[in-house]
């Protein structure tokens, strides 16, 4: 092995170091070809990376030098080289896609699990080489893998293994995630196979959610195939094994295909809210399901949104109450802190103004204008009482009080001017966060050296009281520092650099390491 090893290092060191040169030599093209042979050789080494072999990975750079000098050249030169190398680079595609098939379930079953993770780290690289090779290729290479996968799964004479099938879909996935494939005419074929796809792998069904989920847009433009696919990604729901793959392209299907959904809101409504229930997925996949489901919900009319959110969320509030009931010890800390991450992440998609949304389907140009109060202000306005009960028993908790802030900085984001009615309550709830804890953020410091910039340049007689008064308590604004410096830190901000706004930060800078007892420390060096 490490002889086979070298010889592929110093094969793949000369093709990638001289690519240009040897492409120049016309006369010696058939030399060349055969050095890119024995690089393809390497390529497909047999055996599994990295249990089987390690050489194959070396080679994966030398194809994007070659392919970048081929397309280089001016466009005569350029035809007659890719008349020679695009049938090697479909040859490539064979072999990549066999080198990135998985194991036998037994074999698989004996790897460690850094040898999967560096598995999974080459399939990666191995797509990252498909999506780049289709410049090369182009809409034949996607039409290649379409016949391929259509004879598989036809093919009732001989029956293929599931890793055939896998590595097919990943790379017809690979090439969607990152290309524009909406006039793709072998798209629609693709969506027809998948359901035919018999799957009894979790690897394989992974690949089939996450080849769902590339298609996404592609859905979007024609919504009539939706109903091919959404019901696998909703069976998947229900599979632990499942969680990050299907979670992930039922929260892509929501996001493009939302105008499209209303017909099937209520069965999406129904088993993401089962899963929830039941605890299947982890907290981060709880929270893409929460989105998922504000997307959808964004599409549908006020009352129906209303009706939804009603169902989706009671049974969350009613455990909040519990919990709020209860003497604060670590186990309800975690539930209330997955609650209200459920809540804000609902809240960041669930937008029915339509500000942000760039799409253009006549769809969305015929949504009647929503009547009535937005949902999501309802909802905040029916649990804010809770959620400061919540509040008071936690405000000393950092993390209870980050996941409060996130449920309204998140619907502030998502509602602007809707957000109006709750203003007041807020300020009153942010006043008695303050209260608790009066410190600022030191990420503020650039901040409050644009505001004393802009109060010296528009009323500098008052600030120079304002400034004064201030620095007259003791302790304020930290007790680290001595009144000579307070006044030091006065007659700068008052004088003459008042004008330069880089001197005021500065300023400001230091005047805060000295309150923070930072002043001339290692730490200051990379502040």
């Amino acid at each position: 092995m490490e002889t086979s090893h070298g010889i592929c290092r110093i094969a793949v060191a000369l093709g990638e170091n001289h690519s240009r040169a040897l492409l120049d030599q016309v006369e010696h093209w058939q030399s060349f070809l055969a050095l890119v042979n024995m690089i393809m050789f390497c390529t497909g080494i047999p055996g599994h990376y990295p249990v089987n072999e390690t050489t194959s990975s070396l080679t994966l750079t030398f194809w994007y030098t070659l392919q970048d000098d081929i397309l280089s050249f001016e466009p005569d030169k350029q035809a007659v080289y890719q008349q020679v190398y695009r049938p090697v680079y479909f040859q490539l595609v064979d072999v990549l896609l066999h080198k990135a098939q998985f194991p036998s379930d037994e074999e698989y079953g004996f790897w460690s699990s850094d040898e999967k993770e560096q598995f999974r780290i080459y399939r990666v690289d191995i797509s990252d080489t498909l999506m780049y090779v289709y410049e090369m290729l182009g809409a034949e290479l996607l039409s290649s893998l379409y016949d391929k996968l259509g004879r598989l799964l036809t093919n009732t004479e001989q029956p293929s293994t599931w890793q055939h099938t896998e590595a097919l879909l990943y790379g017809f996935q690979s090439i969607a995630e990152t290309i524009d494939v909406n006039y793709s005419d072998v798209v629609p074929g693709l969506i027809g196979l998948i359901p035919r796809i018999s799957i009894s792998n979790v690897q394989l069904a992974d690949t089939v959610m996450f080849t769902i989920g590339s298609l996404s847009e592609w859905l979007a433009d024609h919504p009539v195939m939706i109903n091919n696919v959404l019901p696998l990604v909703l069976q998947a729901l229900g599979n632990p094994e499942l969680s990050i793959s299907s979670v992930s392209t039922l929260k892509k299907i929501c996001r493009e295909c939302k105008y499209d959904l209303p017909p099937y809101a209520a069965n999406i409504v129904a088993v993401s809210q089962e899963v929830l229930m039941k605890q299947i997925h982890k907290t981060s996949q709880c929270m893409w399901l929460m989105q998922a489901l504000g997307f959808l919900l964004s599409a549908l009319q006020v009352e129906e949104i209303l009706k939804n959110l009603h169902s989706l969320i009671t049974p969350y509030i009613q455990q909040l109450e519990k919990l709020a009931d209860e003497t604060p010890n670590p186990s309800n800390r975690l539930a209330i802190i997955h609650i209200l991450g459920l809540l804000s992440n609902l809240f960041t998609t669930l937008d029915i103004s339509h500000h942000d949304d760039d799409h253009e389907s006549t769809e969305v140009k015929k949504l009647p204008v929503q009547q009535g109060p937005n949902p999501v202000v309802v909802v905040l306005q029916q649990v804010f009482q809770l959620i400061q009960k919540v509040l008071s028993k936690w405000l000393n908790d950092a993390q209870v009080v980050e996941s409060v802030c996130a449920i309204f900085e998140k619907s502030v984001k998502t509602l602007l001017d809707d957000f109006a009615p709750m203003v007041p309550q807020l300020c009153e709830m942010l006043g008695q966060m303050y209260s608790t804890i009066p410190q600022a953020s030191r990420s503020l410091m650039d901040h409050f050296a644009e505001i004393l910039f802009a109060l010296n340049k528009h009323c500098f007689s008052l600030l120079s009281i304002w400034i004064k008064e201030a620095m007259q308590q003791d302790g304020f604004p930290s007790a680290r520092v001595t009144p000579e410096q307070k006044e030091n830190f006065s007659q700068q901000i008052l004088s003459r650099e008042r004008v330069n706004k880089r001197r005021v930060k500065e300023m400001v800078k230091e005047f805060t390491l000295l309150c923070r007892g930072l002043h001339g420390t290692e730490y200051t060096a990379d502040y």
